[in-house]
């Protein structure tokens, strides 16, 4: 049987047919140097929806953090090593511990209960051992440093809750599913590491973890100390090298050149005299001394220690937790000192209150099974109690507010009916409008009064208008209308008083064109008349 021959095929021939069984299925030309078809997913139904490209076989490491580049250990070193850091840390916690909160009803039309009363006398004592503040302050450092907060909700044998134990967010690392997020129960979300062993397993349901910045590519958050890591390097090595200024070194404080003539025995003869001249004798060394003649002292240290730079590192750290750099810079102006309190205050503290109000919020939902309660902090207004009085005082008259929604926001008791009767008769009776007829007597003697005034008596009608136009012959002062005889005047005074009889208006007129003056002083001759106007005229002067 003969010997068959090969003939191989050309590369050429095979993409052409590739191409046209292409072309067949799909319906598409090749495109000349286009970009290709995209290649074949490898895990479609397994990596569908996967947050991110985690590290493979996470969950078996046993070190919390130990796949990002600042360790747990190391955020702490650094906070608590930076005094700069660790005042700034405690300040913040001061101000958020001195706030003060409540427990409502999610519906603002409903009152409070004694669901509330209780919630409230819990969280007094979270812990069953620290008090609020306390506890508080600890839930702070571990969100401010780490930012791996973690709360170990406790539970009695009937599964009520029996006290909110904190636990030290650098010894939970966390399990991620295949996903890349934190397992749903009752699978395993959070493993305790103790001595480098996962010692417990917790599900979500039996932990509390609050991260309060977490990001989609990373495991674990990322807290104020963190994200000026750097500069608190930088810092610490300043802060060294200031304190090596006095312990280290060897280099004198100072050389002071002696004759060329002596020998080193005659130089180390000298120092020994000096030496104990001066040596641990302080007050001497304030006292003038007299020495052979060719000495010139050089100074070898730098005077200054301090310098633009430090307040360049104060202010990074002060933003970083968005506290006012004032204390740690040179003194500012007084009103960029208030400015930079205020912005401080928005920017840092209530982003703050606003992660603690969301983790309450979640413990009063899941935990003390209270959905429709919320937690908040009570109205903290940047102005100072003087101020805060007269605005409620304005809100109160122009019927803004009520006495009693002015006493909740101070945090007392609402006024009782008799304390609200005796404060309708304390208050002034409104003004007569022109023309309106009186009052009933019988139901309002204030009112009674008001309508029977005499010619005599007096008037006063204030406006706030920046400007009235006074026409003649009717002028409109304030809700009064006042019926004048002369010039049209052009009155801008912040308020107008008239008074029945001749009176000076508190206000300056346009003078007619032909007045040697622009402004002057007008004079009202006014009575009131039987429905409550005043009818004036003006005296020329």
């Amino acid at each position: 049987m003969a010997k068959g021959t090969s003939t191989p095929i050309d590369p050429g021939m095979i993409a052409r047919l590739v191409q046209g069984v292409r072309y067949a299925v799909t319906g598409k030309t090749p495109d000349w140097f286009g970009p290709g078809q995209p290649l074949t997913p490898v895990a479609q139904q397994q990596a569908l929806g996967r947050s991110w490209d985690f590290p493979t076989l996470i969950n078996t490491q046993t070190t919390p953090r130990s796949t990002e580049a600042v360790t747990f250990a190391q955020m702490r070193a650094m906070a608590d090593g930076y005094d700069l850091l660790r005042l700034i840390i405690e300040t913040r916690k001061d101000q958020m511990a001195a706030l003060k909160w409540s427990i409502k009803p999610k519906d603002h039309t409903k009152p409070t209960d004694a669901r509330c009363q209780a919630a409230t006398e819990f969280l007094q004592f979270p812990d069953q051992e620290h008090d609020w503040a306390t506890w508080l302050r600890m839930v702070l450092e571990e969100m401010l440093v780490i930012d791996a907060a973690a709360v170990y909700p406790r539970q009695t044998v009937g599964k009520t809750l029996y006290a909110l134990e904190l636990i030290d967010g650098s010894t939970i690392k966390r399990v991620l599913d295949q996903t890349g997020r934190t397992p749903m129960p009752p699978d395993v979300a959070y493993q305790q590491i103790l001595k480098g062993l996962p010692a417990v397993d917790y599900s979500r349901d039996e932990l509390i973890y609050k991260p309060r910045n977490p990001r989609a590519n990373r495991v674990y958050g990322y807290s104020p100390v963190e994200q000026i890591i750097m500069t608190v390097n930088i810092a610490l090595r300043r802060q060294l090298h200031q304190l090596q200024y006095y312990t280290e070194g060897n280099v004198p404080e100072a050389l002071i050149g002696v004759p060329e003539t002596w020998n080193p025995d005659q130089i180390k003869m000298f120092q020994e005299y000096w030496d104990n001249l001066l040596e641990g004798n302080t007050a001497a060394r304030r006292h003038a001394k007299f020495v052979p003649g060719g000495m010139k002292p050089t100074f070898t240290k730098e005077g200054s220690l301090k310098d633009d730079f430090d307040d360049w590192l104060a202010r990074i750290v002060c933003y970083a937790f968005s506290v006012e750099p004032t204390p740690f810079i040179k003194a500012p102006s007084r009103a960029g000192a208030q400015t930079s309190r205020a912005q401080s205050l928005s920017e840092g503290l209530v982003p703050t209150m606003s992660w603690v109000v969301s983790l309450m919020n979640v413990i009063l939902a899941r935990w003390l099974k209270l959905p429709d309660l919320h937690f908040e902090f009570d109205r903290q207004d940047d102005v100072d109690a003087l101020t805060q009085a007269q605005i409620d005082q304005i809100y109160v008259t122009v019927k803004v507010k009520t006495p009693n929604e002015v006493r909740d926001g101070l945090g007392l008791e609402p006024m009782s009916p008799e304390q609200l009767d005796e404060l309708k008769a304390l208050a002034p009776p409104p003004p007569v409008m022109p023309g309106s007829a009186p009052a009933d007597d019988k139901k309002n003697p204030q009112s009674r009064q008001a309508n029977d005034v005499k010619p005599t008596d007096k008037a006063e009608v204030v406006t706030t208008n920046h400007y009235i136009t006074v026409n003649t012959p009717d002028v409109k002062v304030g809700e009064t209308t006042v019926k004048v005889d002369g010039n049209t005047i052009n009155v801008q005074p912040p308020e107008v008083l008239v008074d029945v009889g001749a009176t000076t208006i508190n206000a300056q007129f346009d003078a007619p064109a032909a007045a040697e003056t622009k402004k002057l002083t007008k004079t009202i001759t006014a009575t009131r008349g039987a429905d409550g106007s005043i009818i004036g005229k003006v005296i020329e002067e």
